[in-house]
């Protein structure tokens, strides 16, 4: 089935049904299945907060082997090893490796420039099918997720969700935000709509800095984004990394945004701030701006490979389920 919002109209309530999300964020619903089957990679062993089915950095009382130490006065002797005492006569303890949640962190870009490109291509729905794609494996392998939405500031936020079962209220959340964006101002699919930076605030790292926006807990972070801002990505990958997170970066841009087709003397719209630029498109300057779109690319990737972040760049064109299926599993970010 192909993965396309083409034909599909959404709701102009506030609340979305159940049914109505579902349909709005997976219009091909097998890939739900492709999902559970999924899990998100913590990396390195992990701390949580409550008991779940990550193996942590620390011992605890799994039914998984971890090492021996030497019996000490006051141990628990149901822990001791009565075979080896037999072959050695030395008392030794068993250690099993304690076993918890990993919380899965998820921040949307929510601010103008994102809402670009027409049908799926739009990045802010395609960021919000992606993380509802994270988010479901997340829970399906019984994790916590948390989501929050940000511009300038924190717009919403989703409280911490745990079982699969919370994955109705994950897909609402979600397909609300989408829904809001098609009600508001119609942005144009094309580059006469152009990348938004508010002169005002283009900082990305603003919003991270206010209290309650950065995980309390180590775990896995996710940001989606254009990274349209003028400066503030590389101190908001190193607040979350100061965070005790696993950073994956997923940059979103459109084809139009990729490779523009125009020319001739037209009007370029800033999306943030509505202000307009009189340019005359030639080949030199479709050149110049394709070299200057790549340079930003690789920019982003070499501040990601030397902070030991995940860099995953999407074209928006390309349809989710290949993706999740290709681009995700290759990353190693998630795994079957």
């Amino acid at each position: 089935m192909t993965d396309s919002l083409d034909n599909i109209r959404l709701p102009i309530s506030n609340t979305l049904s159940a049914e109505d999300s579902l349909k709005l964020l997976f219009p091909d619903v097998s890939l739900l299945s492709q999902l559970e089957r999924m899990r998100i990679a913590a990396g390195t062993r992990i701390k949580g907060m409550l008991a779940g089915k990550r193996r942590s950095s620390s011992l605890g009382g799994s039914q998984e082997f971890a090492d021996y130490r030497p019996y000490a006065p006051g141990d628990d002797i149901r822990r001791l090893d009565w075979n080896v005492y037999g072959r050695t006569g030395r008392a030794y303890m068993r250690q099993y490796w304690d076993e918890q949640e990993l919380h899965v962190s998820m921040y949307v870009d929510v601010s103008r420039s994102m809402n670009f490109g027409g049908g799926r291509n739009n990045k802010l729905h395609y960021a919000v099918r992606f993380a509802a794609c994270v988010g479901y494996a997340a829970l399906s392998g019984d994790d916590r997720v948390s989501i929050k939405l940000f511009a300038e500031q924190i717009q919403k936020e989703l409280p911490p969700l745990h079982g699969r079962v919370s994955s109705t209220k994950l897909f609402q959340f979600l397909a609300e935000a989408m829904s809001r964006t098609e009600q508001s101002e119609p942005r144009k699919g094309n580059m006469e709509a152009a990348w938004g930076m508010s002169a005002l605030d283009s900082s990305m790292a603003a919003p991270f800095k206010v209290a309650g926006a950065l995980p309390r807990r180590s775990g896995a972070a996710w940001i989606f984004t254009d990274a349209m801002f003028e400066h503030g990505v590389e101190e908001t990958i190193i607040s979350l990394l100061a965070a005790g997170q696993r950073v994956v970066l997923v940059h979103l841009l459109s084809p139009d945004e990729l490779s523009p087709e125009l020319n001739g003397e037209l009007k370029l719209i800033d999306s943030e701030l509505g202000t307009g630029k009189e340019v005359a498109i030639g080949h030199k300057i479709l050149t110049d701006y394709r070299q200057a779109v790549g340079n930003y690319r690789n920019e982003l990737q070499r501040i990601c490979a030397e902070r030991g972040v995940v860099y995953i760049f999407v074209n928006t064109e390309t349809p989710l389920e290949q993706t999740v299926n290709h681009t995700l599993l290759s990353a190693q970010v998630l795994n079957r």
